[in-house]
């Protein structure tokens, strides 16, 4: 199988270096790595050409718009036949590429996998690598959280509310699963090759859950989307920093956020899916035990523009 790397990036200069050099160093090579630049006038272009001669760069200036915007702009670029993505800020195990083939070639009917992420740091200029999940989270099993129709079987699902449910227990080797993480996932590019994505989020400011989207579209197709954890598992390293343009602290950031977590059931909706205004309705409630005055008004303002 042919395989694209696609790294989407701005304002990532210091951290690109780390990632490409894990990219050049695998056991199997990609043929081609597609990187979509933001630019920000942080030095990465220069950055992007000291790997030129070393790594098949097609390299594509994105003018405007968000993350999502860019991860379009990846996969309509795109030549191969699986399409693996890895965050600016990370770094890839040197058998990473090799172990997504081989879990493709495995499961025939995957359209999406997900792997091992865990923290990283930078010491001295060297990445320190740990065992340590960088993301772990659970959900209660509410009704409106209960899994769409597409998900019925799944350890992590897209729920009939438009968000997202998980069950507790910690599973290791391959599972169903649909959320997917975009530091470390892998497509068969016929899954996604149609999936509108950047005009579901036209309005966001953050791209939250357009993994999910994606791994709703491939479904859609008939395809099984799955999460891979344990020794065998694709693995990378995201480094830990202070510089997220998704996660952040204060009014504005919580607004955006919500405002995709309560635009998804309308994303979904025009994508098709069977999801439920009730549970939507009681999803969006319970969600404003916390934080209420920015996750109200992005309510607001997500069911007056409805994406």
């Amino acid at each position: 199988m042919k395989v694209t790397v696609a790294i989407v990036t701005y304002k990532r200069a210091w951290a690109l270096p780390y990632s490409l050099s894990s990219i050049a160093n695998q056991t199997r090579k990609p043929d081609e790595v597609v990187i979509v630049l933001k630019p920000s006038g942080d030095g990465s272009e220069d950055e992007i050409k000291k790997f030129i001669s070393i790594l098949p760069i097609k390299l594509i200036l994105q003018g405007r718009g968000n993350v999502t915007d860019a991860i379009q702009i990846a996969i309509d670029n795109a030549d191969g036949d699986l399409i693996l993505f890895i965050d600016d800020d990370a770094v890839a195990e040197e058998r990473w590429i090799e172990k997504y083939i081989t879990l493709f070639e495995n499961l025939p009917n995957a359209g999406a996998i997900s792997g091992n992420v865990y923290k990283g740091y930078i010491n001295n200029g060297l990445v320190v690598k740990t065992a340590e999940p960088f993301y772990d989270e659970t959900t209660r099993r509410v009704f409106y959280r209960e899994p769409l129709p597409e998900f019925v079987g799944y350890i992590g699902w897209i729920a009939k509310s438009g968000f997202m449910g998980m069950a507790n227990p910690q599973y290791n080797g391959i599972f169903k699963y649909a959320l997917l993480i975009g530091v470390n996932m892998a497509f068969r590019r016929s899954a996604i090759n149609d999936c509108p994505l950047a005009r579901l989020f036209k309005k966001s400011r953050k791209g939250l859950w357009f993994e999910q989207i994606l791994a709703y579209c491939a479904r859609g197709k008939g395809y099984d989307i799955y999460g891979a954890k344990g020794a065998n598992a694709p693995t990378v390293w995201h480094l830990v920093h202070n510089q997220s343009l998704t996660r952040g602290k204060g009014f504005w950031h919580e607004f955006w956020l919500h405002y995709d977590r309560v635009a998804n059931y309308w994303r979904l909706k025009k994508l098709g899916a069977n999801v439920s205004f009730v549970s939507y309705i009681a999803a969006c409630f319970a969600s404003l035990r916390v934080k209420s005055l920015s996750r109200l008004l992005a309510t607001i303002y997500a069911w007056a523009v409805k994406i």
